[in-house]
């Protein structure tokens, strides 16, 4: 007994930390987006750059350090579906292991991990512990950056360049951070992470020609998209509707310290990103945005509670009827912190089991489920002679198909002439708002169309039987010699194309052309 009053808190951490891991692990998948990093990182590890396609040089990632790390798994011979979801869940292990030391420093006389275990209950982050994306990774170098530079440790701006490495967001908090220091003449020191960005700045310049990512021009650089963004931040509320009070009260916390301390830069960097992520209009990927700054919002709630609890041992300080009732009341409000997170609201239940989004934003996982992390299905040669058109969700197709040619036609993510591209359509799901032209398929000689993304040219159409799945290929440029082989191989039935030549009365032995600008 003695042994456990003396030990409770460190068991409830390993229990909690072990829990956290166990839901991940069992919730771990890929999404689609996830595959076109892995391209880029096989591309370097085989010696021909960090590009998509060879000889083009468009920044379509927004991850460098993550799919670096991925390359280097590629060079020594590990899938990067594995080593993403491991990365992945190292990351969220280390972040779980910093915040029990870093709470236990804080309250080093404490029975219970409250802020561990309000963290670990999180359903979003045991979901983007894994998926293959570098949310995870963000979140563990941004977290303990916050905390750091709240600490004032000057390690602080190093954990903030990993962040901005990881993410271009993190180039915010890195900036302003070198800002606060920068009025210290004795901290010099503090700088060298920020001059190391600048440096990754102009070599990425040099290197692709821009100093942002493809990825900004094709998904965020268009209007405001603020009432999108709000519905972003409702999906927040709506889910975890306790979250709602914590979330608000760090926000006036927050402005608190600005208003105290004039600029308060690791306050104003939390609000731009906010503000920032509202005006974009948010993702369409639930939580992704949110998930980075929302242990920094917790923990300085956490350290108000905790700072609020301390002030009412002094019993001169009960004389205040709002202090009585917090004491009288002070086990439920930490419960309430603890199930902020706890308390869950699945949109996607009941009559709206079979819905994609709620007001435009969905759970990727709910489509994927753990489906990309196998292997198998895939006829990894049958398209390596043709040049196609492909739209985000199918990057994973051509991670593992790998065609000759392959340009992303939705957003055009490696595409520098698409992202940039205006577009007419309606502001709709965030990042998917622009399709390419039929003249744009012509001009790079496209082939074959994975999706019927352009009904208005009529295009014939193959089949080719993935798993349980048929799925309808259009052609767009039919070349007889590479449709022959095709059609050979097991699972691809071109009979429909035939037919439709037929009816046309098209030469099957002739090269032909569906579209004419």
């Amino acid at each position: 007994m003695k042994f456990l009053s003396k030990n409770i808190f460190h068991i409830f951490a390993i229990v909690s930390i072990f829990l956290g891991l166990s839901e991940a692990w069992k919730l771990r998948w890929l999404c689609d987006d996830a595959f076109i990093s892995f391209s880029y990182a096989r591309n370097l590890s085989e010696g021909f750059g960090l590009v998509y396609q060879v000889g083009e040089y468009v920044e379509g990632y927004s991850n460098f350090l993550w799919t670096l790390l991925l390359s280097g798994f590629f060079v020594i011979g590990v899938s990067p579906l594995k080593a993403s979801l491991v990365l992945g869940i190292l990351s969220y292990f280390f972040l779980l292991v910093y915040l029990y030391f870093v709470e236990r420093k804080e309250r080093p006389f404490s029975n219970l991990p409250l802020y561990l275990i309000h963290f670990v209950l999180f359903y979003h982050g045991w979901i983007f512990a894994t998926s293959g994306l570098e949310t995870m990774m963000f979140t563990l170098f941004l977290t303990i950056g916050l905390i750091e530079w709240q600490k004032k440790d000057n390690r602080a701006g190093y954990l903030l360049l990993l962040a901005a490495l990881v993410r271009p967001e993190g180039m915010l908090f890195l900036t302003l951070y070198t800002f606060e220091k920068g009025s210290d003449t004795r901290k010099i020191k503090s700088a060298f992470p920020f001059l190391f960005f600048l440096f990754f700045i102009a070599a990425r310049f040099v290197y692709y020609d821009d100093f942002l990512p493809n990825t900004y021009y094709a998904k965020a650089n268009r209007p405001a998209y603020f009432s999108q963004g709000m519905m972003y931040l409702f999906y927040w509320f709506r889910v975890y509707p306790l979250y709602t009070i914590v979330f608000l009260y760090s926000i006036f916390l927050n402005l608190d310290q600005i208003y105290r301390k004039f600029p308060a830069f690791r306050s104003l960097c939390i609000l731009i990103y906010i503000f920032y992520v509202l005006f974009i209009g948010g993702d369409f990927m639930a939580m992704r945005f949110w998930l980075p700054v929302m242990p920094y919002l917790s923990w300085i709630v956490y350290l108000k509670l905790v700072e609020k609890t301390d002030e009412l041992q002094i019993s001169s300080n009960l004389k205040s009827k709002w202090n009585i009732y917090f004491q009288r009341n002070l086990i439920l409000i930490h419960l309430f912190f603890i199930l902020s997170l706890a308390v869950r609201l699945d949109p996607f239940v009941g009559e709206n089991e079979k819905e994609a989004f709620w007001n435009q934003v969905g759970e990727e996982r709910r489509f994927y489920t753990d489906s990309l992390i196998q292997e198998i299905g895939y006829d990894k040669v049958a398209l390596r002679d043709f040049r196609v058109a492909f739209f985000g969700a199918q990057a994973h197709f051509i991670y593992f198909m790998k065609p000759k040619y392959a340009w992303e036609a939705e957003s055009g993510l490696t595409d520098k002439v698409l992202a940039k591209q205006e577009s007419q359509k309606p502001r709709g799901r965030v990042g998917h708002e622009k399709y390419a032209e039929p003249s744009g398929l012509l001009a790079r000689d496209i082939e074959l169309v994975l999706a019927d993304r352009f009904p208005e040219m009529n295009l014939p159409y193959i089949t080719f039987q993935f798993r349980n799945y048929t799925w309808n290929i259009f052609v767009l440029h039919y070349r007889p010699e590479k449709f022959s082989k095709l059609c050979q191989r097991s699972g691809w039935d071109c009979s429909l194309l035939y037919t439709d030549l037929l009816k046309r009365k098209l030469d099957l032995e002739k090269e032909q052309i569906f579209w004419h600008d």
